[in-house]
């Protein structure tokens, strides 16, 4: 999943804008670029991550990557699709699972649903339709049909700063008629329908939490919840966040601690929503069961009452922590992980699917 927007991440970028030391409020600063894993795309970044993993079977508990997820069986997701990274898919087999960096679905025959930061790089420059291949018809990520995109769509009011508006559409060359596996379309959420609160799925190949790489797409079961609930995780791991960044500056800069304390409980008591209207939260308190960085773009289902499967959302982002070996981390408890809320979104798909 997308590395969250942390109050480490924005303070670094601050400390090293020279304009800001000549500046005399923070309204005289230049913007930031968008929060983002090292400064890379999510392409970069995840492919990255792939390169330092170790490649295990998903047969077993401990080899998972949705975290506290299972092996799904084969054909079990026919809309699931891999994003895989063009520039590092080669003849060698192994390219397959190291140019994997964002996963999608297919909701008609010639178009894929994804998340906006899958596609847009941390300057706002859409990647281009070559750089990406899609992956579909195998739950196993070597294998599968790769198909060539024509077209990548991303969300006109994207904002890659509060990760708003996180969607896009990839056209791909030609619609999907062959197929070496299952591929099936996955309904959308009506425009306007509430997803219900109570159980989805979520699946994907992402990060593990032991640095690893299973070849088998995972699932696990997790509540859609409030918004509510989700925001006041969020805002307490950023609070936390915030006072460690601020200590430490502090001691850099030789301020005051009463006038850190100060300044903490002004940015705190101003703090306002991370999760727009736009975003809808799903996971388990404890944190144990959620997507990860490389599940981004993926879809968020649940079953409606004639059995069959509806995506009501999409990987979007979530909090993450350091841990000792510097790696980042997913399950973050209390925080749960945040979706594109797809009822907002089924007038803006439909209409570009039918060319208007």
């Amino acid at each position: 999943m997308k590395y969250s927007t942390t109050i480490c991440a924005a303070a670094l970028l601050i400390l090293s804008s020279s304009a800001f030391a000549q500046t005399s409020s923070v309204s005289g600063a230049p913007v930031p670029a968008a929060p983002s894993p090292g400064g890379m795309s999510m392409m970069d970044f995840v492919t990255g991550q792939m390169q330092k993993a170790t490649l295990v079977e998903a047969d077993a508990a401990s080899s998972t990557r949705i975290y506290g997820g299972r092996p799904a069986k084969p054909g079990a997701w026919p809309a699931q699709v891999g994003l895989h990274a063009a520039k590092h898919v080669t003849d060698e087999l192994e390219s397959l699972y190291l140019s994997h960096f964002c996963g999608g679905s297919i909701i008609a025959r010639q178009w894929i649903l994804t998340a906006a930061h899958c596609v847009v790089d941390p300057t706002g420059k859409t990647l281009e339709p070559e750089e990406i291949l899609v992956r579909t018809g195998s739950t196993r990520i070597v294998e599968g049909d790769l198909r060539k995109v024509v077209r990548i769509i991303p969300h006109e009011n994207y904002d890659p700063i509060l990760t708003d508006n996180d969607i896009a559409l990839l056209q791909l060359a030609e619609p999907i008629r062959n197929s070496s596996g299952p591929v099936g379309a996955i309904p959308v959420a009506p425009q306007g329908q509430e997803p219900p609160k109570g159980p989805s799925v979520v699946i994907g190949w992402g990060k593990d939490d032991n640095n690893r790489i299973a070849v088998d797409l995972l699932e696990t079961d997790i509540d859609i919840v409030a918004n509510e609930t989700c925001n006041e995780g969020v805002k307490t791991h950023m609070v936390r966040a915030l006072a460690g960044q601020l200590i430490s500056f502090g001691l850099r800069t030789q301020v005051p601690e009463p006038k850190l304390d100060e300044a903490f409980t002004i940015i705190v008591n101003s703090m306002g929503n991370m999760i727009t209207d736009n975003m809808m939260c799903a996971g388990v308190p404890s944190g144990k069961k959620t997507s990860c960085q490389g599940d981004s773009g993926g879809p968020l289902m649940v079953k409606r009452q004639d059995g069959k499967w509806m995506q009501v959302g999409v990987v979007s982002w979530g909090a993450t922590s350091v841990n000792n070996a510097g790696e980042v981390t997913c399950g973050v408890e209390q925080t749960y992980a945040i979706y594109t809320r797809l009822s907002n979104y089924f007038d803006w798909i439909s209409g570009h699917i039918r060319g208007r």
